[in-house]
C-alpha cells in the first residue's frame, strides 16, 4: 500500500509535487508509529482485552500480503523495509495480546483454585483481589499527551526528516507490477478494511472502548488521509484514479471505519466513567 509521488513530470505544477511529497512523508511517519500508542495502552493496563483478536489477525494478514507484494513487485527498498517494519510491530502486538490474555487466564485459574480449596494463604488471595479491584478503577485513560500527543510529536519529527531525505526519483507505478503483486495489493487493502469490523462489533457488544488507544486510531486516520492525499493532489483524472483504486479504497474506507470507532469512543467513554463510580 505504498506510493511515492516524487517523480517530477512537467505537466504537474511543482507545488503539487511538493504537497504530495509532504503528504507522503507524514503518511509514512504515521505508519511507523501507528502501533506505539496501543502497545503503551496495553502495557499500562496490563491487559489486551480491549483489542479484538479478529482485528489483530486480519491486520497482520494484510501486512504480510503487503510485504509479499512489495518484494514480488520489486518496489523500492524503503517500501519493502517499511512493510517489514509493519510485520515486526504487528508481531509485538500479537505477542502482547497472547501474553496478557494468557496471564489473565492464569490468574483466573488461580482465583478459582483459591475459591475451591484454600490452598493459598489468605493474604495472597486478598492481594490478588486487591490488584484486580485496583486495576478496574485505574484502568482509565493514560494522560492524553502520553497516548496521543507524544506519538503525534514523533510523527511530525519523522515526517520532516523523511521529507528532507526523500529522493525525487519517480516510483515504479503499479502499471509495471507483476499481476501477483497487484492481487496482493488488493488483498492487503481488503484485509485492512475488514480488520476494523471485529473491533467495531466488540466495542458495541461490550459497550466500552476500554483498553483501546485513541492515539492509534488518530494516527491511522491521519496516515490514511495523507496517503490518499498524496495520490489525489497529483492528478484527478479517471485513468490515474483507476490505477490507484485498491489503495484509495483501502485508505478512504478505513477512514470511515475509524470515524465509527471515534463515535464509539464518544459514546462509551462516559458509560465507563459512570460504571466506575
Amino acid at each position: 500500500m505504498f506510493f511515492s509521488a516524487s517523480g517530477y513530470t512537467p505537466e504537474i505544477p511543482r507545488e503539487f509535487v511538493v504537497g504530495s511529497n509532504i503528504c507522503g512523508s507524514v503518511s509514512v511517519a504515521c505508519w511507523v508509529f501507528l502501533l506505539l500508542p496501543q502497545l503503551i495502552e496495553q502495557y499500562r493496563l496490563k491487559s489486551a482485552d480491549g483489542i479484538a483478536i479478529g482485528f489483530i489477525t486480519l491486520w497482520m494478514i494484510g501486512d504480510i500480503a503487503n510485504l509479499l507484494g512489495a518484494v514480488i513487485g520489486h518496489l523500492r527498498p524503503n517500501v519493502s523495509l517499511l512493510a517489514l517494519w509493519f510485520c515486526f510491530s504487528d508481531s509485538l502486538l500479537v505477542l502482547s495480546y497472547i501474553y496478557y490474555t494468557h496471564k489473565s487466564r492464569l490468574q483466573k485459574m488461580l482465583e478459582e483454585t483459591n475459591e475451591d480449596t484454600p490452598l493459598l494463604p489468605g493474604p495472597a488471595e486478598s492481594e490478588l483481589d486487591h490488584t484486580h479491584h485496583h486495576h478496574h478503577h485505574h484502568a482509565h485513560h493514560a494522560p492524553w499527551w502520553l497516548s496521543t500527543g507524544l506519538p503525534l510529536v514523533f510523527v511530525f519529527l519523522v515526517s520532516a526528516g523523511s521529507y528532507m531525505l526523500s529522493d525525487s526519483t519517480p516510483d515504479d507505478g503499479p502499471e509495471e507490477k507483476p499481476l501477483v503483486a497487484e492481487v496482493l495489493g488488493y488483498f492487503s487493502a481488503a484485509m485492512y478494511l475488514f480488520a476494523r469490523i471485529p473491533q467495531i462489533i466488540q466495542n458495541h457488544r461490550r459497550r466500552s472502548v476500554e483498553g483501546l488507544s485513541m492515539g492509534f486510531f488518530l494516527l491511522s486516520m491521519l496516515g490514511n488521509l495523507t496517503y490518499s492525499g498524496q495520490i489525489l493532489i497529483l492528478r484527478q483524472d479517471k485513468e490515474w484514479i483507476m490505477l490507484y483504486l485498491p489503495w484509495l479504497l483501502g485508505s478512504v474506507g478505513t477512514v470511515f471505519e475509524d470515524l465509527v470507532i471515534f463515535g464509539q469512543f464518544y459514546l462509551y467513554d462516559d458509560d465507563d466513567e459512570i460504571d466506575d463510580e
